[in-house]
């Protein structure tokens, strides 16, 4: 099997940012950071056709759950590719686009939009949570 991130470490050279590999037995996992967030991008060994490309942030102490599910459900309803998701006992949230492909070679031209509208989800994601604090 060739490795099917191969496209996504080009994508990020192209975009200037530098990677790390670290795959294993049930993945090929590359991590980055851009702008000073940390993103990850997955591609699974038994299902060569998926690949998530996501970031994760833990929820502020003071951040209700509900309130952040709630602005999750909103934003999982109006936003374009990405799917937000929070894991309630470990108090994280998870900003992924996951996409269905027949090659990551089909990512690599839209690799800057999916990065943008990941960072644009989270930002909004906050900034919703903090208008609600106030």
């Amino acid at each position: 099997m060739s490795d099917p991130l191969t496209p996504i470490e080009i994508a990020l050279d192209d975009e200037g940012l530098f990677f790390t590999r670290d795959d294993d037995e049930d993945t090929f996992r590359v991590a980055f950071k851009s702008e000073g967030d940390r993103y990850f991008v997955v591609a699974y060994r038994d299902d060569p056709n998926f690949l998530m490309i996501g970031s994760g942030w833990a929820l502020p102490a003071e951040i209700e759950l509900f309130d952040a599910l709630d602005v999750a459900n909103t934003l999982n309803v109006r936003k374009k590719f990405v799917k937000t998701a929070l894991w309630e006992d470990e108090r994280d949230v998870l900003f992924t686009v996951e996409l269905c492909v027949r090659d990551a070679e089909e990512v690599r031209p839209n690799f800057g939009r999916l990065l943008d509208v990941l960072r644009d989800t989270a930002a909004e994601f906050f900034e919703e949570l903090r208008d609600d604090e106030e």
